[in-house]
């Protein structure tokens, strides 16, 4: 399953699944992930989400994003929430060229039964992600 948080930059997004993240690993019987570009996140989220700086992993294309996710998750296989501040930024496409990130975590989410929830800046999102809305 996907979530989308989207709006325009400044909105609030971050502010938004920070605070969703930290309300899930309160009832999580599992790990909680938490994706971002932003170092600085990590102040503002509960010590027992996992914490990742995408940064530190050389990940700048969807195919590596997507690999990256995989191992994530096959390393760990009590993940049940997953939190990314923003996949448009990771993979350095735009909003309405990362239709395939989504099918792939939507496949991805369904097999390992896994929550993903993702930022997204934009006013309206394309048409592909409204069904995650």
């Amino acid at each position: 399953m996907i979530n989308v948080i989207y709006g325009a930059k400044g909105s609030g997004k971050t502010e938004r699944i920070i605070a969703k993240a930290n309300e899930t690993v309160e009832k999580s019987k599992g790990c909680v992930i938490y994706l971002t570009d932003k170092p600085e996140h990590s102040k503002a989220l509960n010590a027992a989400i996992r914490f990742i700086d995408i940064t530190e992993y050389d990940v700048k294309e969807e195919k590596s994003f997507v690999s990256f996710v995989k191992g994530l998750l096959a390393g760990n296989y009590d993940i049940t929430d997953v939190f990314m501040d923003g996949p448009a930024k990771f993979t350095g496409k735009a909003v309405d060229e990362i239709e395939d990130i989504f099918t792939a975590l939507d496949l991805i989410g369904a097999d390992a039964k896994v929550n993903f929830t993702v930022t997204v800046s934009a006013e309206e999102v394309p048409d592909f992600m409204k069904k995650y809305i």
